[in-house]
């Protein structure tokens, strides 16, 4: 007769028989993890207690003490690689930088999806407080000062929706010209892109700060978002080359104030021609009304 876990603990049966007992138990379950000789995250053999390819954990059976310290490696942990990528940029980003790019990345999350995912909690962040993540001031004003026509809103609405793929092209201008100015340097790119990418995203957190104090529509607000990224920026590149002198502190500047234009040239140029196409449409749809209307009103003259 098979019995419980519980009434075996209970019946003080010994720690073998006991054992068996389990594994019987979880065997007619249905989950029986006991005697996997394979990987069940991706079927390589199981010599040890981790995969020798993928990493995880032989598999058990979720039990509640085993529940609570999942829950605790993932949220409150601060050794799990997102709250160490977290934590690690804000303290010391030029760090997090320098060992990812080395090739010490187990520790860290993976980047790609932390910005994306950060950029997708500020979108929401933003929306639901009805705020803008972006500044379109610099490239667009009305011309009676009483706010933008409700067309060009819909194109302002809908260019802020993609603001996680600008930030993601953005990342690639910048990763060009900090490239540019460090030339000599043993990182390409490529590898380049993962800080500019990182740097931008997680500036994001000084905009919703500033979205919840009201002040990121105001001129002091856009002004201490300005100087927050410049000083972050310098702070953070510098470290990853491991050079604090002044002249690094230079180019690092002169190569975000150049990506920093050349990004607001080329989607300033984006939100111009969105709106330029919108309003073509509308003349057109707007002449083609007037002609009917014209041919409307021939018709019922001559009747």
């Amino acid at each position: 007769m098979l019995i419980t876990a519980r009434q075996a603990k209970e019946k003080l049966i010994p720690y073998t028989e006991f054992t068996l007992l389990l594994h019987q138990y979880n065997k007619e379950c249905g989950l029986n993890f006991v005697d996997t000789t394979n990987c069940l995250n991706c079927n390589s053999p199981l010599l040890t207690d981790y995969c020798g390819d993928c990493g995880q954990q032989k598999a058990q059976r979720i039990s509640f003490s085993l529940l609570l310290k999942i829950m605790q490696r993932g949220i409150i942990e601060f050794k799990s690689p997102l709250m160490f990528t977290f934590l690690g940029l804000l303290i010391n980003p030029g760090k997090v930088y320098r060992e990812y790019l080395d090739g010490r990345r187990v520790t860290y999350f993976n980047p790609i999806r932390y910005s994306f995912w950060l950029l997708t909690f500020s979108l929401v962040f933003a929306t639901f407080f009805g705020a803008s993540i972006i500044n379109y001031d610099m490239f667009v004003t009305s011309t009676d000062g009483t706010g933008l026509p409700i067309p060009t809103e819909k194109i302002l609405q809908r260019i802020d929706s993609f603001v996680i793929y600008i930030t993601f092209f953005n990342a690639i201008i910048c990763a060009a010209f900090l490239k540019l100015f460090f030339r000599k340097e043993k990182y390409n790119i490529t590898e380049l892109y993962i800080p500019c990418l990182l740097n931008l995203s997680q500036m994001f957190l000084v905009a919703l700060a500033l979205i919840l104090l009201g002040y990121l529509d105001t001129l002091y607000g856009q002004l201490f978002y300005f100087i927050s990224y410049s000083i972050y920026f310098i702070w953070g590149i510098s470290h990853l080359f491991n050079q604090r002198t002044w002249l690094t502190y230079v180019k690092v500047l002169f190569s975000g104030a150049l990506s920093f234009l050349l990004f607001c040239i080329t989607f300033g140029f984006l939100v111009v021609f969105s709106m330029g196409v919108k309003e073509g449409f509308d003349e057109a749809h707007n002449a083609k009304i007037e002609s009917e209307l014209n041919t409307t009103t021939k018709k019922e003259s001559k009747k």
